[in-house]
């Protein structure tokens, strides 16, 4: 069986070219247009990971995190916040909404490999471990980013 992987974003065209990438490499990748939709999809598709994007319409990636994270069948997805808030007080709010990660668009192809290696079944650390490896290489990275 394949990692599942749900896109959560208002923008239908970067939803669905994340999807499509994400297809190309092997996963299994459904994208949603709406943090409600999202709530709804997650309870039934039970993914591994989920990118969510922030500033959407209605319902935004906090209260969709939030929402998930109520899902006990979603307790093991590893929620990664994929936004344009990218200052400190949107990172420190995503984790404090249960995100695992932030990460700040555009996603670059070595962050998105960081990411994917979250839910590799043949990866030797706990998946809190390597969430806490990525978290603190992405904490960095956007410190040297930003002096």
């Amino acid at each position: 069986m394949s990692e599942r992987i749900l896109v959560v974003d208002d923008d239908s065209d970067c939803a669905d070219a994340l999807c499509r990438l994400l297809s190309t490499l092997g996963y299994e990748a459904k994208a949603v247009y709406d943090g409600g939709q999202a709530v709804g999809v997650a309870a039934d598709y039970l993914p591994d990971l989920a990118f969510v994007d922030i500033g959407m319409p209605g319902l935004n990636g906090y209260a969709t995190a939030d929402a998930i994270r109520h899902h006990r069948e979603c307790s093991h997805a590893i929620l990664v916040a994929l936004t344009g808030w990218a200052a400190k007080e949107d990172r420190q709010q995503a984790y404090t909404h249960g995100f695992d990660l932030h990460v700040a668009k555009p996603m670059s192809s070595e962050t998105l490999t960081e990411v994917l290696s979250l839910i590799d079944p043949a990866a030797g650390q706990s998946t809190a471990a390597r969430v806490q490896r990525v978290a603190t290489r992405l904490t960095a990275s956007t410190a040297n980013d930003n002096p």
